[in-house]
């Protein structure tokens, strides 16, 4: 497990990096983005949406929680040394799924009628 050595008031701590391996991550924050999208979308189905812009808009926001997840874990180093490095670590994972979100329903939005 990789430490990284953080300054202290009673010396120098080895602390882990990374408590969750990269895949865990990813499947993290895909699965919390995609299943709460999922919770909100589901009853609009036939109503709003069809099934497969549905469909279309889970797997971007999963894809985007997915990156966030990874995003998440390479920013970790950032985020157990505290203060404003852990707010910019956070910082950056969120806009890497707001980012990637936007930019995968934009991509496939007009090709499933989400944009019209």
């Amino acid at each position: 497990m990789e430490t990284v050595r953080i300054s202290g008031p009673a010396g120098t701590y080895k602390v882990p990096v990374h408590r969750a391996s990269m895949l865990t991550r990813f499947v993290q924050g895909a699965g919390l983005a995609g299943g709460l999208t999922a919770l909100r979308l589901l009853p609009a189905v036939g109503k709003t949406f069809t099934l497969v812009q549905v469909f279309v808009a889970l797997a971007a926001v999963s894809l985007g929680g997915g990156l966030g997840g990874l995003v998440y874990y390479a920013t970790d180093s950032l985020r157990v040394r505290g203060g404003m490095r852990r707010t910019f670590a956070n910082v950056v994972s969120l806009l890497a799924y707001c980012f990637a979100t936007i930019g995968l329903i934009l991509l496939l939005g007009p090709v499933v009628g989400i944009l019209r």
